[in-house]
């Protein structure tokens, strides 16, 4: 099938995202069958204003450039979509001849893939649609890791290492710290600031994920416990931390985002208030890596890079065989050492869908990570990039307004 593509990026940015970007890009360049690159600038916005730009027009400087910027380079935005307004997409793409349409994103944005996809079908235009798998949170079913997941855990166990050889610069400091990681129903981001912590350091640390419910007197009486042990402690919460009722906890403070969930952030405070209120003489302070968790380039994994590069090729290469209405996976090989197969699912599989942490992984009286997920996360975060540098600092590359 021959006509134009349209690349979009979708949900919360990472630090390997262009990367998949720009696998798209080199690959759909070097296709017969392909015409225009084009590309949707801040996501949902472009597909629903015809907002393209011509990604064929970039130098090869440029595009080079995008593998080591962090953010979506296309720019992304969130809105609910209708009905209505995706058979307003699929008309903007016939109009300027779209037959490959590629969307990098998460679960959120697979189930907008899945609706583009049959509103082409129903209107009888021929359009491929494949979804490119994106999220620091790891949600992602049918595929064993996301690309994003795996530098955003590196960013955090590093700064997370960090911080810990600052506590130990003051031992018995009466404080307990507590860092706030991302994850709005699970707990992936929160459980791998284990990999910072060093036995050797003697800083206990507590981990609360989603998954399993929050008890604000269990959180007090070990938080006690520790301090008293060890006259300091490491409290990694999740922000989508709820109790056994499944309210979110500081639910009553949170507004909505325009898509309609809790604007989640601000348990961290929250916990800090409580340990200052009853903790009995403890003080604590809050920490939050926000948005840099998933920004952090120059703490991004090589495999991770690699990986997000791949996918993005691997989409061509499923679009090129027929293969529609479907995400790319990324699946674990059986053997020794590490390697990826890249495989396709069905949109349907995915679409609005989580994966969880497994609670298997997690010791719920300790609050703490089984050794299964240090043997799955290690080869996710492996190597390091080298990132450009004009000036003393990055250079990046961008392409919206």
């Amino acid at each position: 099938m021959t006509g134009n593509c349209l690349i979009a990026q979708s949900g919360g940015p990472t630090a390997v995202i262009n990367n998949s970007l720009y696998g798209i890009i080199e690959e759909s360049l070097q296709s017969p069958n392909i015409g225009k690159v084009f590309g949707a600038r801040r996501g949902v916005y472009g597909l629903l204003n015809q907002d393209y730009i011509d990604l064929s027009l970039l130098s090869k400087t440029q595009l080079e450039m995008l593998r080591m910027t962090p953010g979506a380079a296309l720019g992304s935005w969130r809105y609910k979509l209708n009905t209505r307004e995706i058979d307003i997409i699929v008309a903007h793409m016939q109009a300027n001849d779209i037959r490959y349409f590629y969307y990098i994103g998460g679960n959120g944005s697979m189930h907008v893939a899945q609706l583009i996809h049959q509103a082409a079908r129903k209107k009888g235009y021929d359009l491929n649609v494949i979804g490119v798998p994106k999220t620091v949170d790891n949600d992602l079913t049918q595929t064993d890791h996301s690309p994003g997941f795996g530098s955003a855990a590196k960013f955090l166990a590093t700064s997370i290492l960090d911080m810990s050889m600052d506590i130990m610069s003051s031992p018995r400091s009466n404080r307990i710290t507590i860092v706030e990681t991302m994850g709005r129903n699970t707990g992936w981001l929160a459980a791998s600031c284990a990999l910072g912590l060093k036995d050797e350091t003697g800083i206990p640390m507590l981990i609360y994920i989603p998954e399993s419910p929050f008890s604000e007197e269990k959180f007090m009486h070990d938080i006690r416990k520790k301090y008293e042990e060890h006259g300091s402690a490491l409290v990694i919460v999740s922000e989508g931390i709820r109790n056994r009722e499944g309210k979110l906890i500081a639910e009553g403070s949170l507004a909505r985002d325009p898509v309609g969930r809790p604007q989640l952030g601000g348990v961290a405070s929250y916990l800090k208030e409580l340990i200052v209120k009853e903790g009995s003489g403890l003080s604590a302070r809050y920490i939050l890596p926000s948005i840099w968790q998933r920004s952090g380039m120059m703490f991004s994994s090589r495999v991770d890079v690699e990986e997000a590069y791949l996918a993005g090729k691997h989409a061509c290469y499923h679009a090129r065989q027929g293969i529609n209405g479907a995400m790319v996976t990324i699946q674990r090989s059986n053997g020794t050492s590490y390697s990826v197969e890249y495989g396709s699912v069905p949109l349907t599989e995915v679409a609005g869908r989580e994966k969880l942490f497994p609670l298997e992984w997690y010791d719920a009286d300790n609050h703490f990570v089984k050794n299964e997920f240090l043997d799955y996360l290690y080869p996710l975060i492996q190597g390091e990039v080298s990132i450009p540098m004009k000036n003393g600092l990055p250079a990046y590359q961008h392409f919206i307004s």
